[in-house]
């Protein structure tokens, strides 16, 4: 069993813009919002210690990626299209989870895109405005209390 998550490393930055070319027609609504998900873009993301950015790897294969953003607002999360509905995203989920509620925060939060706010519902988040267009991406701002979770 080679199944990891480990945090993400600057060697790891063309695997992950190649695991999430596929999904950025879903949110990116021009070419500025598909220019935030550009190597030198996910180099930034890498590089800033605000954000904790992990990948899940099988036999080495990259096969999903999450972030967030301090203190818990979620930033990055895909998996591979050949690799869903596997449990692959409730494990990395799990873990991020784990992650967040030891800093003690209260709230975590998400910008969805449309085609993932099923996945969020089923986490427990709850969408806290209608949908927003902005910064080239659309998206459903959502919430998760994590008091009693």
């Amino acid at each position: 069993m080679n199944k990891t998550i480990r945090r993400a490393t600057t060697k790891d930055l063309i695997a992950i813009t190649q695991l999430i070319a596929p999904f950025i027609d879903e949110f990116a609504i021009n070419d500025s919002g598909r220019q935030l998900f550009c190597v030198s873009m996910i180099e930034k993301m890498l590089e800033n210690p605000e954000i904790h950015y992990f990948v899940y790897s099988d036999h080495q294969q990259m096969i999903g990626v999450i972030a967030y953003k301090n203190p818990a607002h979620l930033v990055h999360f895909f998996i591979s299209k050949e690799k869903q509905a596997q449990g692959i995203g409730r494990t990395m989920w799990n873990f991020i989870l784990q992650e967040v509620q030891k800093s003690g925060v209260s709230v975590f939060t998400v910008n969805s895109s449309c085609n993932a706010q099923a996945v969020y519902e089923r986490f427990g988040f709850v969408v806290k405005d209608e949908t927003i267009e902005n910064h080239g991406l659309r998206y459903v701002p959502m919430s998760l209390n994590l008091v009693n979770t």
